[in-house]
């Protein structure tokens, strides 16, 4: 079985039985740091791996409510629930998709691309970076948010729990992979949820750059 049909089918289940909105309410006040930073724009937004389509929403209402947003997903049963979410918002297209092997297919490059908790199932979060960059327009920005890291001890196991391929990195190779994929002002944020100010817990890994003009 391939890690993206894996993935698909754990995402498939956690959509059938709500889990999916019960994650995003979990992540959405570590998200609500990144939405601070997304410029508003006329321009094109991905969020690759939209899940329910809450975060999508958001951006679509807010950052880019003059601009169009793009929202995949590797699960089909998420992608219908990210139509329910977003019903009646005529800037949302929708797409069952596995980013590895997506392309827009109108030649379109996004001026921001957002993504949480995605990149470590991918075969190679090189090569997803890597595509994620070229998928940038110039002065594009990536967002890329996880919480299973190398410095994240609680998460070492997740794929054995969870039987599905994870891929690890640290906090550095994250940047270092992003400076191999062409991006620059490469910065980390470590983003807590604010019940866990204090806690043991390591907080989600928020790694960003640009696109060079």
């Amino acid at each position: 079985m391939s890690d993206s049909h894996a993935a698909g089918q754990l995402f498939d289940q956690w959509a059938a039985d709500d889990r999916a909105r019960r994650m995003w309410q979990n992540h959405l006040p570590r998200v609500r740091q990144i939405w601070e930073m997304i410029p508003s724009s006329d321009g094109h937004y991905l969020e690759i791996g939209c899940g329910c389509g809450l975060g999508l929403r958001h951006v679509a209402e807010n950052q880019y409510r003059d601009g169009r947003c793009m929202g995949i997903d590797v699960s089909q049963n998420m992608i219908r629930l990210a139509e329910e979410t977003t019903a009646g918002l005529a800037n949302v297209r929708l797409e069952a998709v596995d980013f590895t092997n997506w392309e827009p297919g109108d030649g379109r490059t996004f001026d921001a691309i957002f993504s949480m908790e995605v990149f470590y199932y991918f075969p190679s979060i090189q090569e997803g970076l890597n595509h994620a960059s070229r998928l940038l327009a110039p002065g594009g920005r990536l967002w890329v948010l996880v919480d299973c890291y190398r410095e994240n001890t609680a998460s070492h196991d997740w794929s054995e729990k969870l039987g599905v391929p994870m891929q690890m990195w640290s906090s550095a190779q994250y940047a270092d992979g992003f400076a191999r994929a062409g991006l620059s002002e490469i910065g980390q944020k470590t983003l807590h949820h604010p019940k866990d100010e204090g806690a043991s817990e390591p907080p989600t890994l928020c790694t960003y750059g640009r696109k060079c003009e």
